[in-house]
């Protein structure tokens, strides 16, 4: 493709923009840790919200959604949908204790929840996992996603790429820290989604609009829940219950996640974390979904053969925009890229000198010190993150095997808030055996060849049966900790009765019920504002407005019952 000297000036305007912010901030970011890492403490609901969602929104997220629906439907959209039901967990039961623990990072929990060795190992240990590897994927399936978009677009290579889309976002991340990447994503959300509705709206008018476009497709593509041809048992069904029956809960950031709860520790105070994961949620599922499916079920009638299914996306960039806005989706696929990196950036030097650096090599250092660390630590993971991305292919791939490399981890992280029996040696048992089980059922020829919510079922029920056999058996934390714990966050529940009943503290009242019936009526309102919004969109009148109903009544719930949710945490 062909960029005019117009399309040039949007995309450096934008870089331009990008790094002047990171300019900006840098000497506040540099005068302490927390500033660097979590913006003082001091953000508003609506800017950690949105970076919640510009952080989520990142150049492989429409080629990803595009895949999905070219490959099966708008109903295999489930396979990250299912996701509402742990972000109205993160909500209504973990926003507000994360805030209230006041952490860096969602692994120095270990410290406060756990005691003893065990805890100091599984710290370092989940401290290296995250930034070294777990991260590491995560970051290179988003240059993965750039890449492509390069190729297509201007035709440059892999290196080329990889070397040119991380090189403003790595240093306005090195000088600028958490600052400069929340109010980067801030304006970079919107850039991202006026580019998403851009090229929605040109692909389906080139498709001959909504109408004409559905009589292209068939009724199981513009279906919103799998078909039942297959029966019960049938592979689509069952892949859908396997992501709305275990993905949700299985996955290792079923509690909230390190990129998330960095931006809740970041907010001014509780309220502000829960108001800001509840605007996520609504923002991240209601908002966003529709102009990428809009323009996958375009590319099905304009594109009906492709080699790859992923790269259709910036493809109808480039044959169907004109001068000027070719830049504007450009600068805005940057955006998206550049939001989502520079967080990973940021939260992986976290949790390296957090984590790992500060407790265990360099406990009595100097701010500025752990601060140029951090930057240092910044520059070798993007390193190794460029080799990774190198050897990538597939973006689809790399977010099913994510969700399976975590899958026996989640239900032990949720459990860890409720159960004061959980100790440092569960984690570290779900830990190795959801990672040994992916291993096995991902290279195994016998096992390798199941459906994917098959290797999930086995990853999942090892690892719960190895992490439980191992608490029963192992001494939990000692009493002075788990006390302290308690009385920070008071996280409640029959799971920690000795606990209240130590501190003196009797509970009145259900609150853990109050925040079971919250999360029940967040989730029915978040799905069906997001398939009415849909159904609206796609011309079906009636249903679109009964499902848009559904989301208004429980939506009045939610609004009634936040009053008596501050007895959760009180």
């Amino acid at each position: 493709m062909k960029l005019s000297v117009l399309d040039w000036v949007i995309i450096l305007a934008y870089l331009v923009a990008s790094l002047g912010i990171g300019l900006y901030f840098t000497k506040r970011a540099s005068s302490s840790l927390s500033e660097f890492f979590v913006s003082g403490r001091n953000l508003p609901w609506w800017l950690a919200g949105t970076s919640m969602v510009a952080t989520t929104f990142s150049a492989d997220t429409p080629l990803y959604v595009t895949g999905l629906v070219r490959q099966h439907g708008i109903y295999e959209n489930w396979q990250w949908w299912c996701f509402i039901m742990s972000g109205m967990m993160s909500v209504f039961f973990f926003a507000r204790l994360w805030r209230r623990l006041g952490v860096l990072t969602d692994v120095e929990l270990i410290a406060l929840r756990y005691s003893g060795r065990s805890a100091s190992f599984l710290r370092g240990f989940k401290a290296i996992y995250f930034s070294v590897a777990i991260h590491t994927i995560i970051k290179a399936q988003v240059i993965l996603a750039m890449a492509k978009i390069l190729d297509v677009s201007v035709g440059w290579g892999k290196w080329e790429s990889i070397l040119i889309s991380s090189g403003v976002t790595l240093a306005y991340c090195m000088l600028s820290g958490y600052w400069g990447v929340v109010t980067t994503d801030f304006f970079q959300f919107i850039v991202a989604m006026i580019g998403a509705v851009v090229l929605a709206v040109a692909s389906v008018t080139r498709a001959g609009g909504v109408s004409a476009m559905k009589s292209h497709l068939s009724q199981s593509t513009l279906s919103f829940f799998p078909p039942l041809d297959g029966g019960f048992f049938g592979l689509t069904l069952m892949a859908f219950l396997g992501y709305v029956g275990l993905s949700w809960w299985s996955k290792y950031s079923s509690d909230g996640g390190g990129v998330i709860v960095q931006r809740m520790s970041s907010c001014k105070d509780e309220r502000q974390s829960l108001f800001a994961t509840l605007y996520f949620n609504v923002a991240n599922y209601c908002l966003r979904t529709w102009p990428w499916i809009l323009a996958a079920l375009a590319s099905m009638v304009l594109y009906p053969v492709v080699k790859d299914p992923e790269s259709v996306y910036p493809q109808m960039m480039v044959d169907l925009l004109p001068s000027g806005l070719k830049g504007l989706m450009l600068a805005s696929f940057f955006a998206a890229f550049m939001s989502s990196l520079s967080t990973y950036l940021n939260l992986s030097s976290a949790y390296f000198v957090n984590d790992f650096y500060r407790p265990f090599l360099r406990k009595d250092a100097s701010e500025r010190h752990y601060i140029n660390v951090s930057r240092l630590a910044t520059l070798a993971l993007s390193v190794l993150t460029g080799f990774i991305a190198y050897h990538t292919t597939s973006i689809i791939g790399v977010f099913t095997f994510l969700i399976a490399f975590g899958s026996g981890t989640g239900l032990v992280y949720i459990t860890r808030w409720f159960w004061w029996r959980v100790n440092a040696w569960s984690e570290l048992s779900a830990m190795t055996a959801s990672t040994l089980c992916t291993v096995i059922v991902y290279l195994h020829p016998p096992l390798k060849s199941l459906p994917y919510y098959g290797k999930l079922s086995i990853i999942i029920l090892v690892s719960t049966v190895v992490w439980i056999s191992v608490t029963v058996l192992t001494r939990p934390a000692d009493r002075a900790t788990l006390l302290q714990f308690y009385k920070k966050t008071k996280a409640g529940g029959p799971g920690w009765r000795p606990i209240e009943m130590l501190a003196n503290d009797p509970r009145q009242g259900n609150p853990l019920q109050d925040s079971v019936r919250a999360w029940a009526n967040g989730c029915i309102f978040i799905i069906g504002l997001t398939i009415g919004t849909g159904k609206l969109i796609l011309g079906y009148p009636f249903s679109g407005c009964l499902w848009l109903s559904i989301a208004a009544v429980s939506g009045w719930f939610i609004y009634r019952g936040l009053a008596g949710m501050k007895k959760v945490l009180e």
